[in-house]
């Protein structure tokens, strides 16, 4: 590349005609522009590349984590099943909610568990989509917690999508 650059760069003969001048400059951006891109996108590979190997590298140290908030995500889950949840009890439970939120914040990790948000294909995976063909889905239910790691998707959420005015049917 830094020979394209020093021939784009280097005085040479003249062309004759203004039509030929520009026609020699067009070529040379045009060969900038490709190596450019290409450089621009070895770039990208290689940033992805180090990233990958961050979270690689403290993935077992953030596992433990994202265990605990899958075991009490399928735990609430089962106690918000039964129908004689007291009012207290959800409220013991957003309060651990909160707990767990604060103490995974610390080393970075954020957990996608709530329904209700819009629906983003690039950190939730959907399962089911009781809407098909509109324009804009909203999370209806959440089967599957997924994580976010130093603003990356470690694990997409797993969710049921709909219609934003549709209600959920359980």
């Amino acid at each position: 590349m830094n020979f394209k650059i020093f021939n784009f760069l280097k005085k040479s003969k003249p062309p004759t005609g203004l039509q030929e001048q520009a026609s020699q400059v067009l070529e040379e951006i045009k060969d900038l522009r490709k190596h450019l891109r290409k450089q621009n996108f070895l770039l990208e590979s290689f940033k992805n590349e180090i990233i990958k190997a961050i979270i690689d590298d403290r993935r077992p140290g953030i596992d433990p984590y994202c265990d605990v908030a899958d075991a009490f995500f399928y735990y609430e889950a089962a106690l918000q099943s039964n129908d004689h949840v007291s009012p207290e009890q959800l409220e013991a439970l957003e309060i651990i909610w909160d707990k767990i939120d604060n103490l995974m914040s610390l080393v970075g990790l954020q957990i996608m568990r709530r329904a209700g948000g819009d629906f983003d294909a690039k950190i939730y995976e959907a399962i089911e989509n009781r809407a098909d063909g509109a324009a804009e889905l909203i999370v209806l239910q959440v089967l599957q917690p997924g994580y976010i790691f130093k603003n990356m998707v470690l694990k997409p959420a797993k969710v049921v999508v709909g219609k934003k005015n549709h209600h959920s049917e359980g």
